[in-house]
């Protein structure tokens, strides 16, 4: 997955790139190793590219670099193989490109033929609105030229989140999940519908509807997983979502335990609705070291043990010879969970452990860009639900159904993309 972040002070005097190191470290739960960024004084950009993890050391030329307007975006290494952004200068016109999801045609080329419609005299966002009619996929885009033209696009059917908001008359920013916007001080205004342009120069804001496809399609995993729960994706609040979710896992739940636990940090509000509901005791089971790792979707195992130890190093007095419901929001490979039972068991003597799982059985691979293992390295889509119990080494494993996932959002009139958990309910 990619983070995407932009910002467009209306003063030309203003130096935005404070505002985007503030928002791509605010966008790491969507990619913890690569950024890039590039900032426009109306003149030229500046480009930044580097390590994420050592964007704290070495971020003080994109701190202080100067420019009213700029773009930037996170990635994980997994994704690295897909070029998600690209940066071209022809002559005298520069442009600078990120994207969130899956596009057809190679961004280099895209760059290419903006750079040549902008020479025949079109803006950018005119340029864009011609290109566009060669592209498919599946995506979100961010696009700045050099003159401090800024543009942001969602693809139809909207499987990529993308949001504005503004820190009142100064500044106007987009990102993919509205906790950016917040954490910079901004308010949130509205979501960028499917099939949207949106032009923002210190001029003007101008809106234009590119493709129109029909009724919105929402990514579930976009709510169960990846983003942060603090967001709110497209009008609807993702802890809300986690904790109903989790209320309802307890319905299916058929064990006794003494305390309720949460994997850090994802799975909490699924924990605290879970506990609710049960009446049982919730409590800090897991304290995490330095940042946030995604461990389910990186691929050497080594990485994926080493995360599992500094992201859950558990509380011996909270889980000690005690019976644990232990609550994480998915299952994937299995071996976060499994690694935290062992450790459960053999280090701390926990009498039972009961796995509690928020989403439904996870079976295939995302055609649409969603950081999911191919099929065959997914737990749930190899193993019957007595093996998947055996192989992590827990006293029970209850899964939520893809029902549940459906009745909830069916409350808020929107419709899913559930191809993840169950091929039929693919978008298209």
């Amino acid at each position: 997955m990619t983070g995407l972040i932009a910002v467009l002070a209306f003063d030309e005097l203003w130096k935005v790139g404070k505002y985007v190191y503030y928002g791509l470290l605010a966008s790491q739960n969507r990619g913890q190793d690569r950024y890039f960024a590039a900032v426009s004084d109306g003149e030229k950009l500046n480009v930044f590219e580097d390590d994420l993890n050592y964007l704290q050391i070495n971020g003080s030329k994109l701190l202080n670099s100067n420019g009213h307007v700029g773009i930037g975006g996170t990635f994980t290494s997994n994704e690295l193989h897909r070029v998600k952004y690209s940066y071209l200068r022809e002559g005298w016109v520069e442009v600078a490109v990120i994207v969130d999801g899956i596009v057809d045609k190679d961004l280099t080329t895209l760059c290419r033929d903006l750079i040549k419609l902008m020479k025949s005299g079109n803006s950018l966002a005119e340029a864009f609105a011609e290109v566009v009619k060669g592209i498919h996929g599946i995506y979100s885009l961010i696009c700045l030229s050099n003159r401090g033209e800024l543009i942001a696009y969602r693809s139809t059917p909207g499987l990529r989140p993308l949001h504005i908001g503004s820190y009142g008359f100064d500044l106007a920013i987009v990102s993919t999940e509205s906790t950016p916007i917040s954490i910079l001080g901004g308010d949130l205004k509205r979501s960028v519908r499917p099939g949207e342009l949106v032009c923002i120069t210190p001029e003007y804001v101008k809106s234009f509807t590119i493709k129109d496809n029909g009724r919105p399609a929402l990514c579930s995993f976009e709510y169960i997983y990846m983003a942060r729960p603090d967001s709110i994706l497209d009008g609807i609040d993702v802890y809300h979502v986690r904790k109903s979710l989790g209320y309802q896992l307890a319905s299916k739940f058929k064990h006794d335990v003494d305390i309720v636990v949460g994997v850090p940090d994802t799975a909490l509000p699924y924990a605290i609705g879970f506990a609710t509901a049960l009446n049982k005791e919730l409590d800090l089971g897991f304290i995490s070291t330095g940042s946030k790792l995604r461990t389910a979707i990186k691929e050497d195992p080594k990485d994926r043990l080493i995360g599992i130890q500094l992201k859950l190093n558990p509380i011996r007095c909270v889980l000690s010879r005690r019976r644990v419901a232990l609550v994480d929001d998915s299952l994937v490979r299995g071996v976060t969970i499994k690694n935290v039972v062992q450790i459960l068991r053999n280090k701390l003597g926990v009498k039972e452990v009961h796995v509690v799982i928020g989403s439904p059985k996870l079976r295939f691979s995302c055609p649409y860009g969603m950081e999911i293992p191919p099929s065959d390295e997914l737990l749930s889509a190899n193993l019957d639900e007595a093996l998947s119990t055996k192989y992590v080494e827990a006293d029970s494993l209850t899964w939520l159904s893809a029902e549940n996932v459906i009745e909830l959002f069916n409350k808020y009139g929107v419709n899913l993309c559930l191809g993840c958990f169950l091929r039929s309910h693919l978008i298209g």
